[in-house]
């Protein structure tokens, strides 16, 4: 059906986690299951699969960061920071201990394996409910924010875990293990992003709208999130960290609070990078589909699937948030929320590639990827937390 503007509606790509469903889907019948066109190997194909996630995990980052327009203070960040940091913490230790118990795993492995499924999904994360990222209070605020800056902080930990493993690399392009030693990595990354986007908006401002081409903006918006990685490596920080912040910075406009009479990004470019970021995870969630022929199904991976969207998320995110009174509403829209996607795809194949045991290495990609899979699956047939197309949701 033809809507407003010559676009047409796909009724199954209006909701992230419905064409999520499509991608697997098609990801599938082109895989091993199916038509047997693609069928990459996590353990023989680690380092091109590390690359593609990485890719497009930085490009999804930064185009959230440009989603996220809330002034930058503690009230409106402060539920945000603490999902990020002590939800994540949490995941990953209540994680490990049900790992150890139910699979057996040494305390290394186990913590291996909390961090690699502890980030969540930040494009399925910004349709959660029916409000706007740019409400406070809003689900989709709460968790858009909390997985851009925990998809950083996971890869932190996992760097952590593989050099506690005796499987660190120094020259790795993610984080260097010296780094690691403090919270260099991660402040060094946040504040190397912010200053690289906050200059960038600071001259986009000094652009005449009337006589200048759009292009121009675009690129330098885009060159911001190039310019902030680069950055990050130079200083050996957290790349993932340092593009979300260039992206909040830019959609600050350079300040902290942002006035009214800052000129903000034009509409083309955040719809441009919505349809970048929605498809590179489109396409991400493609390769998912052929991946999950490539592994070993066992009872335990799905009962510790349910084990992590039943029991570990909800006691998580209330450890965290134990003194902050929050609606009904808003509690099960952020408790319930457990999709994974392009980070803990990332996060499993940097690991693999830095020396696993081959066993190890397919126990750990097998309950990963059943992880993310059946999350997927349960956030978009539950309806909760996606219960209806958000007013930003970009067509494909």
């Amino acid at each position: 059906m033809a809507t407003p503007g010559n676009r047409i509606d796909f009724a199954l790509t209006r909701r992230p986690a419905h064409a999520a469903i499509v991608a697997l889907a098609i990801g599938a019948l082109l895989g091993p299951l199916g038509l047997r066109l693609l069928r990459p190997q996590l353990l023989e194909d680690g380092a091109p699969i590390e690359t593609v996630s990485e890719i497009v995990l930085l490009t999804c980052l930064f185009c959230l960061g440009l989603r996220l327009k809330l002034p930058i203070d503690w009230r409106t960040w402060r539920i945000p920071l603490r999902l990020a940091t002590l939800t994540t913490l949490a995941t990953v230790g209540l994680a490990a201990a049900a790992a150890h118990l139910m699979f057996d795993m040494s305390l290394a492995q186990s913590l291996l394996l909390g961090a690699v499924i502890a980030p969540s999904d930040s494009v399925l994360a910004a349709d959660v409910g029916a409000h706007p990222e740019t409400e406070q209070d809003s689900p989709a605020f709460i968790l858009s924010a909390e997985s851009g800056i925990n998809n950083g902080f996971a890869a932190a930990l996992v760097m952590l875990i593989l050099g506690w493993m005796g499987l660190s690399d120094a020259e790795s392009a993610a984080l260097g293990p010296a780094s690691l030693l403090g919270a260099w990595s991660l402040a060094g990354g946040i504040a190397a992003g912010g200053l690289i986007g906050a200059g960038m908006a600071r001259w986009i401002k000094l652009l005449d709208p009337e006589r200048q081409a759009d292009f121009l903006e675009e690129a330098m918006v885009f060159a911001a999130a190039a310019l902030a990685y680069g950055a990050a490596m130079a200083i050996r920080t957290d790349g993932f960290l340092a593009v979300f912040a260039a992206g909040v910075a830019l959609s600050h406009g350079g300040r902290l609070r942002r006035p009214l009479r800052n000129r903000p990004l034009m509409p083309r470019v955040l719809r441009i990078s919505a349809r970048i970021e929605r498809c590179a995870w489109l396409g991400v969630l493609v390769l998912l589909g052929t991946l999950v022929a490539s592994i070993e199904y066992k009872w335990w991976m799905l009962a510790f699937a349910a084990v992590l969207i039943l029991l570990i998320r909800p006691l998580a995110v209330r450890l965290a948030l134990g003194g902050i009174s929050m609606p009904d509403a808003q509690w099960r829209g952020v408790a319930w929320f457990t999709a994974r996607g392009v980070a803990s795809l990332y996060c499993l194949a940097f690991s693999i590639n830095h020396g696993l045991s081959a066993p190890f290495a397919r126990q750990l990609a097998g309950a990963t990827l059943v992880v993310m899979v059946t999350s997927i699956i349960v956030s978009a047939i539950s309806g909760l937390p996606l219960s209806r197309p958000t007013p930003n949701t970009v067509d494909l």
